[in-house]
Order: structure tokens, then sequence, then C-alpha cells
């Protein structure tokens, strides 16, 4: 035999062993696409992102059942739904259904392994305000159906078997007062844990923030979220908030009026533009009302500033009273008065020589444009000072402006601020803490609540009590004799209309109406009216109401 016959008999068999040998490998250990051999059972493949469903697909109904406490559908969706329902509706005996909502962080990726798929969620609880955490929940596919892989950490990842979570803190009983007004009235009962309004219609805006404060530390008790065990026993410190270190059940006293408020809000509701109206008590700063209607949804009683037209003669009159003027001394009101170049005009009328407090119950422009032009540059802005107009105040729960008077250097400039169409700004709340100032001749430090003091940013001392005794006169004068004798059958009301008439609003000016009757002070704007006669109309169905 040749060497490369014997080369190639060796190289032939040495194939066949290696044949043979891989062949038996294959008998011995099946791939895992065969079934089960030798009674073995080939490993699960493990899912990858690619492989799994829809994440959003799986989860959507687990998460929309969830939230709305329905225990059993919830359950129903898991791999253990007996041991989920008993959980989430123990979670719901704790917690407030509707309160509570999951929603998956898309901003972070599912991660695969081990058979099922990890999904990032994020909670959040809703009590005073909103308690957020972070859970991961685990898909896996059970009898071809992927399912949500039960644990208590789908709740919250700090709970053990047996655990949920509460919120807890002291409130009142079913019905019982959570808030009443500087009445004493209830404007807001507990109905479980939230404080609910006796009338939608109580000041809407500020209502949020008095019933937080029934539902938050305070004289009702602080509401916070904790761990409990079966027996209801809390394990451990909060979760979030704090233990109150009281736990009485007395309602928040407010500084509200439920009927004015609802006065308020029927009298706003009754005009087409835009409406706000604010009522102050001026003996005590008590903000009484806020109201606005739909119409003026975007807008805030609290904090938009407008020009105040006409109502700002109250500071101008008090501007020219403390220069040595009464209410009876003489003025000129001509039809129409060139100021600096400036001419300035009345509604189509003319005085002639009047009386300073004719000329205010008339609103006569052209004299309070004169008499402005001889005050000194800072003349305006330091009346307006006197009546809180450049006053800053940070009350709690509410975000609120007043408005901006600035020193006027020209003649011109002193004129148009003087009836309010210049550089001068207000807000409702700003023009009912001047009519308050009259009316309470003091200083007014407007606040929500009678257990949570208002901070004094910028604050103001009223003028001298005759100035404001005079003011008060001339403001009568104003519903007995002058633009709104409408309002003269409603008691002693004392006020002054306005018309913001500036040349950037032309025929889109806004009306108001400022004044008080009582121990209300108020302020009325309605936008875009053209005239105060609309702001007069609602101050009478306001008036009416209470």
């Amino acid at each position: 035999m040749t060497d490369g016959k014997r080369r190639a008999i060796l190289i032939g068999g040495a194939l066949a062993a290696v044949a043979i040998i891989v062949a038996g490998v294959f008998v011995l250990w099946p791939s895992s696409s065969d079934g089960e051999t030798a009674g073995r059972t080939s490993a699960a493949k493990a899912p990858t992102i690619e492989s799994a469903p829809p994440i959003d697909q799986v989860l959507s109904p687990f998460l929309t059942a969830l939230a709305a406490g329905k225990a059993a559908e919830a359950a129903a969706l898991t791999d253990n739904p007996a041991a989920a329902q008993e959980a989430i509706t123990a979670l719901y005996k704790g917690v407030d259904v509707g309160s509570l909502s999951f929603a998956r962080k898309t901003s972070t990726t599912p991660q695969a392994a081990n058979g099922t798929v990890t999904v990032p969620v994020e909670a959040t609880l809703q009590v005073t305000g909103a308690s957020k955490w972070t859970v991961s929940w685990q898909l896996a596919k059970v009898n071809d159906k992927w399912l949500v892989k039960w644990a208590p950490t789908v709740i919250h990842p700090k709970l053990q078997p047996g655990q949920t979570l509460a919120v807890l803190g002291e409130v009142g009983k079913p019905n019982e007062a959570a808030v009443v007004d500087e009445s004493g009235a209830t404007i807001a009962k507990w109905e479980g844990s939230k404080a609910i309004p006796t009338d939608p219609k109580i000041s809407p805006r500020l209502m949020n923030v008095v019933m937080g404060g029934a539902s938050s530390s305070g004289t009702t008790g602080g509401r916070y979220i904790a761990i409990v065990d079966a027996a209801g026993k809390e394990v451990g410190e909060p979760l979030f908030g704090e233990k109150p270190k009281q736990t009485t059940n007395e309602p928040v006293q407010s500084t509200l009026n439920g009927k004015i408020a609802i006065a308020a809000q029927n009298a706003v509701d009754k005009a087409s533009q835009p409406t706000m109206l604010v009522a102050i008590k001026p003996s005590t700063g008590g903000i009484l009302a806020v109201a606005q209607n739909e119409a003026a949804s975007g807008l805030s009683a609290l904090s938009s500033l407008y020009a105040p037209g006409s109502s700002f003669k109250i500071i101008s009159a008090a501007a020219a009273l403390q220069q040595g003027l009464t209410p009876e001394s003489s003025v000129e009101c001509p039809g129409t008065k060139n100021i600096g170049g400036r001419s300035l005009k009345n509604a189509d009328f003319e005085l002639g020589t009047t009386k300073l407090r004719t000329a205010f119950a008339k609103s006569c422009n052209t004299t309070f444009g004169e008499l402005a032009s001889k005050l000194p540059a800072d003349g305006l802005r330091k009346a307006a000072d006197e009546f809180g107009l450049n006053a800053d105040f940070d009350i709690p729960g509410i975000k609120t402006e007043l408005g901006k008077v600035e020193n006027a250097d020209s003649a011109v400039q002193r004129a148009e601020d003087s009836i309010g169409q210049g550089k001068i700004v207000a807000t409702p709340l700003g023009m009912a803490v001047v009519a308050a100032t009259v009316a309470g001749k003091k200083t007014v430090t407007p606040k929500l609540r009678m257990d949570a003091q208002t901070q004094v940013l910028t604050g103001y001392r009223a003028p001298q009590g005759p100035v404001l005794e005079q003011i008060r006169t001339m403001m009568r004068d104003v519903v007995t004799s002058g633009t709104a004798t409408a309002l003269s059958k409603f008691g002693s009301v004392y006020g002054k209309t306005g018309t913001a008439e500036t040349e950037s609003q032309g025929d889109n000016a806004n009306g108001w109406f400022v004044g008080f009757r009582g121990d209300v002070a108020f302020a009325v704007v309605v936008v875009d009216s053209k005239t105060s006669t609309q702001a007069v109309n609602v101050t009478a169905s306001f008036l009416s109401g209470f």
C-alpha cells in the first residue's frame, strides 16, 4: 500500500469517527426545538423587548382598573388574582378612589431578563398635594398570556405582605363642618377625607385654598401617608407628610361669607362680557368673596391689572383735598380742556363753575385733569400709596397684585393718570382695598383665613380721618345725584364709577364700579363693556342678593 493510499484511509476513518461522535451527541442532548427527551424539558427562551407584546396594550387595562379601585378586574390581569384582589381591596379602605393614579414612565426603557419584562411606573397620590414614587412592574407570560406579576411592591416598593398604604390624620365625621365662614355658617362639609363646599358658587377659586387647609396642617389636624398592617396599625414613619401635633376636628375659620359670595357669583354670571367682583370686610380686612364669570376664566380678579378709569378719582380727589381744597371748593368743569397739548374731554357734558363734590359725582375729567396737572410729580403716587395701590401682601395660598402707580413727571401724564387712563393700573382686589380704606377709615390688610396671617411685604398708611370722611360724602353723592343713581334704592351705598377710555382701548374700554355698603367694600370690573353702566348693573344685582 502506498503512502498516499494509507493517508487517505486514515483521514477517511477519522472523519467517520467524528461523524459518529457528533451524531451521538445529538442523540444524547437534543436541541431546544425538540420536545421532551429522556425526561428533560428544554429551558424557556428569555423574552426580548422586540419579542414582548406592546407594553401599553398589556398595562393599560391594569392601570385603569387599579386606579378606579376595581379590585376584581385589576386582579384578573395578574398572575395571582386572589392575593391581588385582597391587597387592592385593602388599599382602597385607606385611600380614596380617584386620588391614586399610575402611569408608565416612558422616559425609562423597559428591561427584559429571566422570562420577564420589567416596566418602571410612576405612582401619584393626591392628598393635599401630589405625592409621587416609582415602582417596577414585571410582566410575565403565563399560559400564552402576558400578565402582571403580583407582589405588594406593585403598589409601593416598601410594602411587605399584609401591608398597605393609608391616608391618615384626623378628619371630621360625615356632614360635619370642615370650613365655616366669617359669620360661623358652614360652607364646606366633610365627606370621607375630603371637604366639599355646601354650594359651588361660594368663591370657588378661594374655596379650593381654604378646603386645602381643612385637609392639611392647622386646626383640623394634618393628613399624611403611611404604611399600615392588616389591623390598620402604622408601620414605621410616614412616607409623606408629618403627623399633626394636634388632632382636633375644629373647622377651618375662613373670612369668606357664604351669602355674600353666592350673591357675587350670581351677579357676575348675568354679564356676557368677562366680569369680576371682589368684596372685602373693611373692619377686619377679611376677603368676603371673589367671583368671576365663565367669560373671565382666563383672568384673575386677584392679579389681573387694568386701567381703573374714573374710579381712580377717589385717589385724585384725596390728593386735591390734601392740597387744601374741600368738597365745597369751586372748580371749573368745561366740556374739553387742553393741558400741555393734550385735550381732555368729558362724556358729552360740561358744568362750568361748580363744586368739587359735584365734579366728582358727575365724573368731570377736565376738572381732575386740571387739578392733577398742578400737583408735584409724586402727588398722585403718594396719594395712591395711602390707599394701598402700591402695597404688597403675601396672603397664604393665593397670588395677588393690587396695582402700580408711579411718579408722573409731566403735567400731561398727571392729567391722564388722574382719570385712571394714563399709566395707572389696578386689580379688582386693589380697588376693593381702596374702597375698604375709605369705608373703614383706616389701613386694611386683606386676609383669607382667621388662623393664617397675611404677611405685609409693602405696607401703607391710610390718609387722615378728615380726608377719608370727605371722600365718603363725595362717594355718597355719586349714588344720590351722580353717575350711579341706579343704586340709590339699595340703601346707603357709596361709590365711584369708572370707564378706562384710553386711546389703546378705544371702544373696548373697561367699566368699573368701586364702592361699599355698610361693612362690605367691593370692586366690579366688566372687561370691554365700553361704559360703566354694566358694572353698575352687576353691582345692583350683587347688592340685591344680601
